[in-house]
């Protein structure tokens, strides 16, 4: 052999040499076989699965080396299919390991080929997917799994690309909506949705993609076919894009029909008034709460409003309680025409309703603006009449009943729904204050008002027991000028303030039930100083002029407790006169008129303060044992001023002169008040004319 050929061979080996290397060095199989499946070549990558080396495997089959002739015979016949065919052909297929017994899987590259002789061989690149297979299997598994758990709980599955706007629903999303999958489904669930619900839904979807906020929710949705039922819907992001935007949501829904019927059940029992079917204090606590968070998630302001009847107890007392249910009902109504629907409207208790408003505004001098209007409409649809039918009489009556309501505004979690009604009760209190059939919001000054009243509530509560209090005299005279008379007027001596005038803590003392106490000490010390009078010559004359409260009228014991002081101090009681307002008669004329007519039968008079103020009525003088009436001071003062004022105080002493009765002229301050006056024929005078108010040791030198 020359030097040339030899060159030229061993080039070629090192060739050889060179792919076999290559080859060997393919961790996956690679191997080649004649027709009767015996192997002509084989790499390192399937000689190790076999646990043997390449050089063993020539001219040997595969169940030589992993003993499974089954196996080793598909092997055969499916290399033979595809050389007879002569097709290059992809296969999935399992192989033995030799040395571990361990199944193995395969996606292998089948390609037939001839040699020299022209006889047919196939090449095979084998890819071990037996790890892949495994994830595939254990997904497919899962997924059985899921969908046997979807199917027992009842519930669907479904996912959105926000960004395609692709959605998938699985079959028991389809059973449970009505709506079959397609490229419309999704809007074709919008459509579906109760209306009322509907922007709850949409929001909530908003929420859990702009803001992470949780997306867990129930509403009603209706189906295709017009069966109304609620769903419980869950969901969350699963995949956000490079961005950080959401790209996915995934989530599962579950028909809750039946479940909220029964809920219904047990909640229309334990959460709504019997009366008016709204719902009662527990779930009004639960709506407060949900609105707190509702202002929180969207950044908007809402509102409480408490609603209290104006003299609802008059319609009661004059016509019965059921008359009193009956209108409660129709005023519920209308108070939830004005609402909006996702607003909330609660009875409280008795005549008080709560209203809690979602979504005003995101500013607040918007927000308060927007519930003032609502509240003030829903004071004039109350206003207008209400027929009511009443059981003992013939034809149904037409009553006509105001509300005030008092309003505060929230935003968050700054307030817990306790404190928000403990606000708007306050404004409340200060829409009474201005007159009733009005509306008030809460705002500082009422709290620094309430902190206020606090304190005064404690310091009086301290002075009773100290005796801080004394009574100061205000004398009356008659025509000549000549003292017949006084009124007893309280004051507080308090011990860092000196003395306060009763304006400035009678109605704290009202409120706190601690004019009942203060009112029994009054009319105690003015009878003592009655007596000593009584017991001097040069004051036997004067009469003395006692303030009644409303409360302690309305006490069931009002009238022993009278007669018992009255009684102790041994006076003559005919000296004594009990003044009164006319609020006292608005609650309970019938039951007051009754006790007042005993006082009389012991020997005391009455007189009607503040005349011509109020609801004033000629009933109250034909009804009632009153033996004088005071004008009030307001019309003295712009006698000259006010023509109307003017005719009013004429008419009031004419009154009194055609019923018999005394009058008594408040605030007369100049001469010429007094002249006019005694020009009408006023009988007593008292005011800042004659003397103010002053102690007991002045007064005796006025006589």
């Amino acid at each position: 052999m020359d030097n040339a050929l030899q060159l030229e061979l061993n080039a070629e080996r090192e060739k050889n040499k060179l792919l076999l290397n290559i080859v060997n060095s393919i961790p996956e199989p690679i191997m080649a076989k004649n027709w009767e499946g015996n192997f002509i070549f084989a790499n390192k990558g399937i000689a190790e699965l076999y646990s043997t080396s390449p050089e063993e495997m020539i001219g040997k089959e595969d169940s030589f080396f992993t003993g499974n002739k089954e196996q080793g015979q598909f092997f055969k016949e499916n290399a033979q299919s595809i050389m007879r065919r002569f097709e290059t052909e992809m296969v999935y297929e399992d192989s033995t390991n030799a040395r571990t017994a361990e199944i193995r899987h395969y996606h292998s590259l089948k390609i037939p080929f001839k040699n020299n002789n022209d006889e047919l061989n196939i090449v095979m690149f084998a890819k071990d997917i037996t790890e892949i297979t495994a994830l595939k299997n254990t997904a497919e598994a899962n997924a059985k799994r899921l969908g046997h758990v979807l199917e027992v709980s009842g519930e669907g599955m479904w996912d959105w690309n926000i960004q395609t706007n692709e959605v998938f629903q699985n079959q028991k999303w389809a059973d449970i909506t009505g709506v079959k999958h397609s490229k419309r489904s999704f809007s074709e669930f919008q459509d579906c949705l109760v209306e009322e619900d509907k922007k709850y839904v949409l929001t909530s979807l908003q929420a859990l993609i702009e803001k992470k906020i949780p997306y867990d929710i129930e509403y009603r949705f209706r189906r295709p076919d017009g069966k109304v039922i609620w769903i419980w819907d869950r969901g969350q992001v699963l995949e956000y894009d490079d961005q950080g935007k959401p790209k996915l949501l995934v989530g599962i829904m579950q028909d809750i029909t039946e479940k909220k019927f029964n809920q219904s059940e047990i909640e229309l029992m334990a959460f709504y008034d019997t009366l008016t079917m709204l719902p009662n204090r527990a779930l009004l606590n639960d709506r407060l709460n949900l609105a707190i968070e509702h202002s929180k998630r969207f950044e908007k302001y809402g509102a409480v409003l408490f609603l209290d009847l104006d003299n609802f107890k008059i319609l009661n007392d004059s016509y019965g309680h059921q008359a009193g249910d009956d209108l409660l009902v129709i005023v519920a109504q209308r108070i939830q025409s004005v609402i909006r629907k996702d607003d909330t409207v609660a009875r409280f208790g008795g005549d008080e309703f709560v209203i809690v408003l979602n979504e005003l505004d995101s500013e607040p001098v918007k927000a308060a603006i927007k519930a003032q209007r609502l509240a003030q409409s829903i004071c004039h649809s109350i206003k207008q009449k209400i027929n009511i039918k009443i059981s003992n009489m013939a034809a149904d009556i037409d009553y006509f009943i105001t509300a005030s309501v008092g309003i505060t505004i929230f935003y968050g979690q700054s307030k817990v729904p306790s404190e928000l009604l403990q606000l708007a009760d306050l404004a409340l209190y200060q829409a009474k204050k201005n007159g009733r059939d009005d509306s008030a919001m809460f705002d500082p000054v009422m709290q620094e008002k309430l902190d206020y009243s606090t304190c005064l509530d404690k310091e009086l509560r301290q002075s009773l027991k100290q005796k801080d209090f004394v009574l100061y005299y205000q004398p009356q005279y008659d025509a000549k000028q000549n003292l017949v008379s006084a009124e007893a007027l309280i004051r507080w001596n308090h011990p860092e303030l000196g003395l306060v005038n009763p304006g400035d803590f009678i109605k704290v003392a009202e409120e706190s039930n601690l004019i009942l106490p203060i009112g029994d000490w009054v009319l105690s010390e003015a009878c003592q100083q009655l007596k000593k009078w009584q017991s001097d010559p040069q004051y036997q004359h004067l009469s003395l002029s006692v303030n009644i409260s409303a409360k302690q009228i309305w006490q069931k014991d009002f009238v022993a407790g009278i007669k018992r002081i009255v009684s102790d101090s041994d006076i003559n009681v005919s000296k004594l006169k009990l003044e009164i307002t006319e609020s006292i008669l608005l609650r309970d004329i019938n039951g007051t008129a009754e006790k007042l007519n005993d006082l009389v039968a012991f020997g005391l008079t009455f007189s009607l303060d503040d005349f011509g103020t109020g609801y004033s009525s000629l009933g109250y003088l034909k009804n009632l044992p009153i033996d004088e009436l005071k004008i009030d001071q307001s019309f003295i003062r712009d006698l000259f001023d006010n023509k109307m004022d003017l005719i009013m105080v004429k008419s009031i002493i004419d009154l009194g002169k055609n019923f018999g009765i005394n009058v008594v002229a408040e605030g007369v301050e100049t001469e010429a008040h007094f002249e006019i006056l005694k020009e009408f024929g006023c009988k007593i005078y008292q005011g800042y004319y004659f003397s103010r108010p002053v102690p007991v040791s002045e007064f005796v030198t006025l006589i």
